[in-house]
């Protein structure tokens, strides 16, 4: 069999699953998540792991395993609706290789704040999308986290308007939308690991960037970028995402714990997440970055026929309406 760092990582939850059982009588939860132990998602799960030992008293144990321990996003919820691991992250936009309707979440100026967002994935929309993946897939969404707004970064140019993007190189990640969203913008988008973009900015195989003011700061951006332009081109979520076959394992009572500390660690991020994105501007401003407001009623007028469009593919026009209808 060839070794890789999933199998090796599986292989490790093995056996302390096994040695677990063996020396206490208790119910080890493991939740991975591929981003750093600085992220917002990360500090969430470490507060759930935190409320589940205190609420359960000791019964439920989570180990929470950052940056990838176990493989990358997709390996980390396959290997949760397989059954290899309790509990993992995911995002809209992965959903929506299970359910195409989720994509619509994850488009540019689709939300006008916080709030908007808030009301769509909480109220109806977002339930319904929760329960098409769980009939589909199993899988299920215990939380919203938000996991923050997408800013442009670049080397020497600042971006105030959409005609700023024309020909601009930027690295995106390796998703439709971004893809789409900085061509309509007639910029030139270009898919580049992440470990490489700060190369890539260095060298000019780019000139910018997009991303959150904690990813800017955490890659050094304010080495080779000059400006921060707040676009806030799309609001990301997130969630912890178990299996129904996990959740009916447990007792009713532990069961309830679960859901609710996901609930409540959830409400607390996204009550905090603002003071906290605040601070790495403060950060980026402190290291020479320049930082500038954008408005964004131009940048969404160019963009809206790309809503439309995802929409319409995705067989999902009338949610589109139904979230325009609620920043109402």
């Amino acid at each position: 069999m060839k070794i890789t760092r999933r199998s090796l990582g599986l292989l490790a939850l093995s056996a302390g699953l096994a040695l677990s059982g063996v020396a206490q009588a208790k119910t080890v939860i493991h939740l991975a998540h591929h981003l750093p132990e600085t992220s917002e998602q990360h500090l969430a799960a470490t507060r759930m792991a935190e409320l589940v030992k205190e609420r359960s008293h000791g019964e439920l144990e989570m180990q929470v395993l950052p940056s990838g321990q176990v493989g990358g996003q997709r390996e980390i919820i396959e290997g949760v609706q397989m059954g290899t691991i309790e509990m993992g992250y995911g995002e809209s936009g992965l959903y929506a290789n299970y359910v195409p309707a989720f994509g619509i979440l994850t488009l540019p100026y689709l939300y006008t704040g916080p709030a908007h967002w808030a009301k769509v994935v909480e109220g109806d929309i977002g339930s319904s999308l929760v329960k098409e993946l769980e009939d589909k897939t199993g899988l299920v969404v215990l939380n919203w986290i938000q996991a923050g707004y997408r800013d442009t970064y670049t080397v020497d140019k600042k971006i105030e308007k959409p005609e700023d993007f024309a020909g601009l190189k930027i690295r995106v990640p390796e998703s439709p939308v971004f893809v789409e969203t900085f061509s309509a913008l007639k910029a030139e988008p270009t898919p580049i690991p992440s470990p490489e973009i700060y190369t890539a900015m260095q060298t000019g195989v780019v000139s910018a960037m997009e991303g959150t003011p904690e990813v800017g700061y955490i890659q050094r951006m304010y080495e080779v970028a000059k400006h921060l332009n707040k676009t806030r081109h799309i609001l990301f979520d997130g969630s912890f995402v178990t299996s129904r076959t996990f959740l009916d394992s447990l007792s009713e009572e532990n069961r309830k714990i679960i859901l609710d500390a996901a609930k409540e660690v959830a409400a607390l991020q996204r009550k905090e997440t603002g003071e906290r994105e605040a601070a790495w501007f403060e950060k980026l401003s402190a290291a020479g970055m320049e930082i500038h407001e954008v408005d964004a009623a131009p940048f969404r007028a160019v963009l809206t026929p790309l809503q439309d469009r995802f929409a319409k593919d995705a067989g999902a026009t009338e949610i589109l309406a139904d979230i325009r209808a609620l920043a109402q």
